[in-house]
């Protein structure tokens, strides 16, 4: 498969078209991902710890949460299209 034919390809998967005329700016930003990923690919990783949260100190500075008011489930659903097993449907939009 050609760059042009994995980007229609790509485009498709997430409902979108590329005209012919942009198909130039695609392969470029497609070169320039690629170029960014190899850089990404040369860091050495090994023996580094994984981050399993990014912020490293405590964060204290963030509020506590709280509870407040909320809007009642049927004040939402009066204004609700269709309305499935008490929630709100609506239309498919990923195959």
């Amino acid at each position: 498969m050609d760059e042009r034919e994995l980007i229609q390809s790509l485009a498709k998967d997430v409902k979108l078209s590329v005209l012919d005329e942009n198909m130039d700016t695609f392969i470029e930003a497609y070169h320039q991902f690629l170029k960014q990923v190899q850089s990404l690919e040369s860091i050495q990783t090994e023996g580094v710890e994984p981050l399993v949260f990014p912020f490293e100190v405590e964060t204290s500075f963030l509020r506590e949460d709280s509870i407040q008011d909320v809007m009642h489930r049927e004040d939402i659903l009066k204004n609700a299209k269709h309305i499935k097993n008490q929630q709100i449907q609506i239309p498919k939009v990923v195959e």
